[in-house]
């Protein structure tokens, strides 16, 4: 036998027959590719050892001419010479060449040569593939368009660039993801429009995954194309649409496919741990970036005088002693002329970018760099206008047709125009972020670039908003770009954005379970969002939740998102939220004046702790229930032995939240060590719980609280907690009336509620004999969620309530009596916040979150229950 070894790349010849192997690897992986004496197929991957090892039978790739029911795999081709190998430092490449079988030679979507590279790239334990199809044509086509001329025989409704069969289970699959082979090997699409299938072929069905049913998803109809008809036990698939051949030069046409990616795990690692690992080696870096928007404050929208850079120094003023500083004032859709490709709106700006570079400028000097909306394909704009300026609409499919209308990304006019702005744009101002809202990448028209379907508009007018992205790189290589509306949460979309859009309305409060604060509710609204995606471990999205946008915190000028009675506890908790989400994208709806000092401690305070533990807060996943049915919730994050906790009790009755302490929360550490906890908030204490890593985690939350919790190795610590027990006693009268009695507690601190909920009518009380008011109350609102985000929200438990909560502290100490003369049903509880000793726990950790209640436990029991 003869073998020789070319940059990584063992080639082995077998002499006594035609029987050839090909290894192509790097010191981390292999693939092993056999020679049939026409064809080479994959036969298997491998790690390096090849102890690790995945049997296949590979067609290699299947082409799907238009019109066609049947394609051509690399059975109908032959090898045109040898593979040839070429290698750099650290890269290695093998190319095989193809000419088509004489029997389709010449045939619709058939290319003269095929052109098959694999390569590898020192230390990845993943490796690449590519295919390039070329083709001969007559006619180059019409530029003014991009339509192809008569003479163009070159387009290819589906192109696998993976198609092999394995004896093993897999698992994920859909637009933009992979699929998990055995629990050990992924395959994909580096392209969040790539659709790979599994187990017969055809698994899952286009839009079956869960989160793909859901929200303002975006849809795009395949027509069943993306099906295969011969299913096989077994079949994997990686595809994509590519339609038109691109024009090499006058006479030759090509088709680049999208690039396939083959990795696995080490042994002892999760499948899903292995596939973040690779994807960030291709992702854009996890960056925070805390900046101001201009949407919610009408002083902030007029951007003809000062007011942005006033509004900034009232930042500075308020953020600087507690060492927070904005990275840049954002403005949103509004600033441009409706009737151009993103000009300046004279009205603000009469001297065109001279006027935007000024107000750059002068941020520049106040020490805040400066950001854009900007919709890639002119939602909002006026579309009529540009139609008669040449630039072509986009015909969208029924599910966009309901919205409003856009361009075309993939005609060639507006196309380059886009191109040219969003560039200059960058060079003008040194702006530092772009929010391209409005992703819509439907477009089923005819003369746009592609074939006139939904599934070819969509990947050419992908392929058009990517190469935006990266042109705008080129001119700012570290610029942030926020993918929002319409976008979906293939994990490839981080190759081009910094954040995607969480799919929700942009503000709401979540009424569906009994609340009483506005700011919890807004909480809840957020959190019943994400838990719609990311709620359900075995079938979630890969994108980290630390990279979405969630439209922030707002606080404005006319109260949005929060009532006269919510107090400064409510405000803390409800930034805590949103920073313990792990957010990176930290947008601040904020009106400077509409903040108390003690507000702008709070979310300074949660600030700081937030920057001091990204590394953990990035790694965020989502735990318990469902927020707005009042079940608890949080967000768990782990960076090596570390964790931290933020979690909710929405509901009235302490409740246990209980979480996997395994890799379906990202802890990838050894099983079976012992943890413990510490409280960080709304408190400063020892948790006195043990924990063993395997196992779980379960934290009890009282009632309404909102809690911050660090962990790592160790046992845990005493803690302190209030003496004696809250006693009270239910008295049924012959009347039908309810009563109870209860001793208020002598150790109340700064608050201690009795809580009525009526569904929905609420009982007339008395304390004592006498009629008392309430000092907060709240209804509900079932179900009100934004029109275009309500698949996948509607609660079927929520029903109508009201809410009271009377303050019983001047009852301190006293035995009373609480009588209740309603119909219908109620409940009603005691919160209680009790004194405490101080505790003994001495923190070594820096920038701590505000301990609001640091003297008090809370205790909630349930006293009554009306029928």
């Amino acid at each position: 036998m003869k073998r020789g070894i070319l940059a990584g790349i063992l080639v082995c010849f077998t002499t006594t027959s035609f029987a050839q192997e090909l290894v192509i690897r790097n010191d981390q992986i292999q693939r092993v590719l056999s020679y049939d004496g026409q064809v080479w197929r994959t036969v298997r991957f491998a790690d390096a050892s090849g102890k690790t090892a995945l049997t296949t039978r590979s067609d290699e790739f299947h082409i799907l001419p238009m019109q066609a029911e049947k394609g051509f795999t690399v059975g109908d081709f032959v090898a045109d010479s040898l593979p040839v190998s070429s290698h750099s430092a650290d890269t290695s490449f093998v190319r095989i060449a193809y000419r088509p079988k004489p029997a389709i030679a010449g045939k619709s979507g058939v290319p003269e040569k095929l052109l098959i590279t694999y390569f590898t790239v020192k230390g990845q334990r993943h490796i690449r593939k590519a295919l390039a199809l070329d083709y001969a044509g007559t006619a180059a086509g019409d530029p003014a368009t991009g339509s192809p001329g008569s003479g163009h025989p070159a387009a290819v409704d589906r192109l696998e660039v993976e198609r092999f069969e394995v004896s093993k289970p897999a698992t994920g699959g859909g637009r933009g993801e992979p699929v998990f082979i055995d629990n050990k090997w992924f395959a994909g699409l580096e392209y969040p429009a790539g659709y790979s299938r599994h187990t017969n072929g055809n698994t899952p069905a286009d839009y079956a995954r869960h989160y793909e049913k859901v929200g303002n998803y975006s849809f795009i109809d395949l027509e069943g194309r993306d099906i295969e008809p011969a299913g096989k036990a077994g079949l994997i698939r990686l595809m994509h649409f590519p339609g038109y051949a691109a024009t090499a030069d006058s006479v030759r046409f090509s088709i680049k496919s999208k690039t396939a990616v083959f990795g696995f795990a080490q042994a002892g690692s999760s499948i899903h741990q292995a596939f973040i690992q690779y994807l960030a080696t291709v992702w854009k870096a996890p960056r925070s970036f805390l900046h101001y928007n201009n949407w919610f404050e009408p002083r902030a929208k007029d951007l003809s005088g000062n007011a942005l850079v006033d509004i900034y120094k009232e930042f500075r003023t308020a953020t600087e002693p507690y060492g927070v500083k904005l990275d840049a004032m954002v403005i949103d859709d509004g600033w441009q002329d409706r009737k151009s490709v993103w000009q300046p709106l004279p009205k603000f700006f009469p001297n065109g970018w001279a006027d935007v570079k000024k107000l750059a400028g002068n941020l520049k000097k106040e020490g805040v760099d400066f950001g854009f909306w900007l919709s890639l394909n002119g939602y909002t704009n006026d579309i009529d206008w540009g139609v008669q300026n040449g630039y072509r609409e986009a015909i969208p499919n029924p599910y966009f047709k309901q919205f409003r209308r856009y361009y075309s990304l993939s005609a060639p006019a507006y196309k380059r125009e886009l191109l040219r702005q969003v560039q200059h744009i960058v060079r003008e101002t040194g702006t530092v972020y772009y929010k391209h809202d409005f992703n819509e990448l439907s477009d089923t028209g005819e003369g746009n670039g592609h074939p006139a379907t939904d599934r070819h508009g969509h990947e050419a007018n992908l392929d058009a908003a990517i190469e935006v992205l990266l042109a705008t790189r080129k001119v700012k290589p570290d610029i942030l770009q926020n993918l929002t509306n319409w976008v979906w949460f293939s994990p490839w979309w981080l190759m081009y954005g910094d954040y995607l859009w969480m799919l929700a309305g942009d503000d709401g409060t979540n009424g569906n379970w009994p609340e009483i604060s506005t700011r919890a509710m807004a909480s809840t609204d957020r959190d019943t969002y994400i838990w719609r995606m990311w709620g359900n471990a075995a079938d979630r999205p890969l994108v980290p939740i630390s990279r979405l946008m969630t439209h922030g915190i707002i606080k404005s000028s006319d109260g949005r998102m929060e009532s006269k009675e919510d107090d400064l506890q409510d405000w803390l908790e409800h930034v805590l939220m949103h920073y313990g989400r792990g957010t990176l994208l930290k947008e601040w709806y904020i009106t400077p004046s509409a903040l108390k000092p003690d507000e702008w401690k709070a979310l300074c305070t949660v600030d700081s702790w937030a920057k001091e533990n990204r590394e953990t807060l990035n790694n965020t996943v989502y735990v318990g229930g469902r927020p707005d049915e009042g079940q608890a919730y949080g967000y768990i994050g782990w960076h090596d032995q570390n964790g931290i906790l933020v979690a909710r009790n929405p509901s009235a009755e302490t409740q246990k939240l209980i979480i996997p302490f395994d890799e379906s929360t990202g802890f990838y550490k050894k099983k079976g060590e012992n943890y413990a906890a510490t409280v960080l908030f709304p408190y400063q204490d020892a948790y006195p719980a043990a924990f063993q890593s395997g196992g779980k985690i379960v934290i009890e939350l009282p009632g309404y609280a909102t809690m911050a919790f660090s962990f790592g190795k160790g046992k845990p610590m005493r803690s302190v907690k209030p003496a004696g027990k809250i006693v009270w006693n239910n008295i049924s009268k012959a009347n039908g009336k309810r009563e109870t009695t209860l001793t208020v507690p002598t150790d109340t601190g700064n608050r201690c509620d009795l809580l009525l909920i009526g569904y929905p009518e609420l009982p007339v009380i008395q304390i004592n004999g006498a009629t008392v008011a309430p000092r907060r109350s709240s209804k509900s609102g079932i179900n009100q969620f934004a029109g275009y985000a309500r698949a996948g929200m509607l609660s079927e438990k929520a029903r109508a309530w009201n809410m009271q909560a009377f303050d019983l502290r001047p009852y301190k100490g006293q035995r009373i009596t609480i009588s209740y003369d309603g119909k219908g049903g109620f409940e009603s509880y005691l919160l209680a916040e009790r004194l405490v000793p101080s505790s003994a726990l001495k923190s070594a950790e820096k920038n701590l979150l505000w301990p609001i209640t640091n003297s008090t436990r809370r205790e909630t029991v349930r006293l009554c229950e009306g029928k």
